[in-house]
């Protein structure tokens, strides 16, 4: 039966949107608090460049999950 396997599908996929939609809120407000202690602006291009590596990293593993997930059958 196709129904109960595409529901199980749809509730997988949705956790998954919630656990990216967490970790964005929890990268955020750790990017916000590293910028706003940073003492000296010479240190804002170091935490930019960090966070934003770590931002892409983060993209590629939430994209590849999504779409394994997306994937399966």
């Amino acid at each position: 039966m196709f129904f109960p396997s595409a529901t199980a599908n749809v509730r997988a996929y949705q956790a998954m949107l919630l656990e990216i939609a967490q970790a964005n809120v929890n990268f955020a407000f750790e990017f916000a608090q590293r910028l706003a202690t940073t003492r000296s602006p010479i240190g804002l291009p170091i935490v930019i460049a960090e966070f934003t590596s770590k931002r892409v990293a983060m993209f590629r593993k939430h994209s590849k999950e999504l779409s394994e997930l997306s994937t399966k059958r």
